[in-house]
């Protein structure tokens, strides 16, 4: 007994320090999402997060107790709202179970920890299937409007939710599971594939993206073509501006000439038009094509002198690093695409799982460099880390893509569902990489009790993961190339 209120008392210790945490996240969080979704309004940036207001003489005649009650409300009640509250519980519940696996890795009781861990598993998948997609469809259709069409936005609303739970329902199990699998089994399976192949898609589009920087670095560091395509650039942009200056000038030599003639009104000039009246219309389109191209030449030329200083850094020693380990990674990236088709194409998905050879071979230069790691027990751990590492690097790019569809559909609330659509990349991302440490964390002198509730990932959901790994990365490529063919300076010699 004492062994069990020891050991929630540490789960509450962190459930509480987890908390705390995501509080302090947030506006962090609503700053990222405010700058892809373009919203400069007058809230202030922490719309979701109020912060403690400054105290006063009134405030320091109340006593002790009433100025703390007053900070509590001031800082967490004012504050509260759904997609805040969801986000507070998806980081704490989430987090919690990597926290539950640890503490089951340094032995403490492991039926002390089983009722935290599915507790925290179901409101996880909760988050995932119902909460977040629930508050997101409510979000889409009401938006900021209140009181106007109550009725056809709930009913909208409904439609979006009830549309996303058939979707769900319809979400193939993987064929390596049992017939016979239970309901929640089924929820589990279906949550895990949806959030593997997520996770696949944004790992996968990292993976292109870096393979394709390296090869652009590659070529624009042997061709030296920054300084010559930028003083060119630089020179047409200057010639067009000042085109544009003088073709300005004459256009208002050209009016004033009109006006000192005599003042006309509009209609006369559309019915009597004089040489000055078409040659100051003639003026004015020249002025347009002017101002266009210069804009165009302006993006041009910012894009080529920011090239140019990726260039010149990388000729520095920090530079060079930086471009070393680019170089690295991409490599990471190049053996990462290389597995999957070697899993799709010869190693298969047999229930003793294939190592990833890059985190394999890593786990053996620890020992190397003499740390005793068990390297069967540190692959997938190093893996799911440098998946991480992806899609965090992703995370932004697909945030800016996902607000200018939200921005299509509904303005204002963009930040919110930002918000909240981070939120669930959490919770997907720590159920895929629970799902995957299952391999890791389980040997044949200690088994993890606790991950023993999750399918195996490479036997389930390997296959699901390198397609789409594979495809993500494919179409990410092809769009670098389409751009490469569109950029000539890239292929001059």
């Amino acid at each position: 007994m004492a062994g069990s209120g020891g050991t929630l008392a540490v789960v509450l210790f962190f459930r509480l320090v987890l908390f705390v945490g995501a509080y302090g996240a947030l506006p962090w969080i609503i700053g990222e999402a405010r700058y892809v979704s373009l919203e400069t309004g007058t809230e202030r940036a922490t719309e979701l997060h109020v912060l403690p207001s400054v105290s006063h003489a009134r405030t320091r005649s109340l006593s002790q107790s009433a100025r703390l009650a007053r900070l509590l409300h001031q800082s967490f009640v004012q504050s509260i709202s759904v997609p805040s509250i969801l986000f507070f519980v998806s980081v704490e519940e989430s987090l919690i179970l990597f926290v539950l696996v640890f503490l089951e890795h340094i032995y403490l009781p492991v039926s002390a920890l089983q009722p935290h861990w599915h507790v925290s598993l179901t409101a996880v998948i909760l988050c995932i299937v119902l909460w977040i997609p629930l508050c997101s469809s409510a979000l889409l259709c009401f938006g900021g409007a209140r009181g106007r069409w109550m009725t056809t936005r709930a009913v909208a609303s409904l439609s979006l939710f009830v549309a996303w739970c058939w979707a769900f329902l319809h979400v193939p199990l993987p064929s390596t599971m049992a017939t016979d699998t239970t309901w929640t089994g089924a929820i589990l399976a279906r949550t895990a594939m949806l959030g593997v192949s997520l996770i696949g898609v944004l790992s996968g589009s990292v993976a292109g993206g870096a393979i394709a920087d390296s090869y652009e670095m590659m070529i624009r560091r042997r061709q030296r073509w920054g300084e010559q395509d930028v003083t060119n650039t630089r020179t047409s942009f200057q010639h067009i501006v000042t085109e544009l200056q003088m073709k300005r000038a004459a256009a208002d030599d050209v009016e004033a000439e009109l006006e000192a003639g005599g003042a006309r009104s509009s209609w006369s000039r559309w019915w009597s038009h004089s040489q000055k009246d078409r040659e100051l219309a003639l003026l004015r389109s020249e002025i347009t094509g002017l101002s266009a191209v210069a804009n165009a030449m302006r993006a041009d030329l910012e894009y080529q002198e920011a090239q140019e200083r990726r260039v010149q850094y990388a000729r520095t020693c920090p530079g060079y690093v930086l471009l070393l380990g680019g170089y690295l990674f991409s490599a990471y990236c190049m053996a990462r695409l290389m597995q999957c088709l070697l899993n799709l194409l010869f190693f298969g998905y047999a229930s003793s799982s294939t190592r990833d050879l890059v985190s394999t071979c890593l786990a053996q230069a620890m020992r190397w460099i003499g740390l005793q790691v068990d390297v069967a027990a540190w692959s997938p751990r190093i893996s799911f880390v440098m998946v991480g590492g992806l899609i965090v690097l992703r995370l932004r790019k697909i945030l800016s893509s996902l607000s200018t569809m939200i921005q299509s559909v509904s303005t204002g609330i963009s930040t919110q569902l930002l918000v909240l659509f981070t939120a669930q990349v959490l919770c997907i991302y720590v159920l895929a990489a629970l799902i995957q440490l299952h391999d890791g964390t389980s040997t044949a002198t200690h088994k993890s009790l606790l991950l023993a509730s999750l399918p195996e990932f490479q036997r389930v959901f390997g296959r699901v993961f390198d397609v789409a790994f594979l495809v993500s990365a494919s179409v990410t490529g092809a769009c670098r190339w389409y751009a490469w063919q569109a950029d000539g300076s890239l292929h001059r010699g």
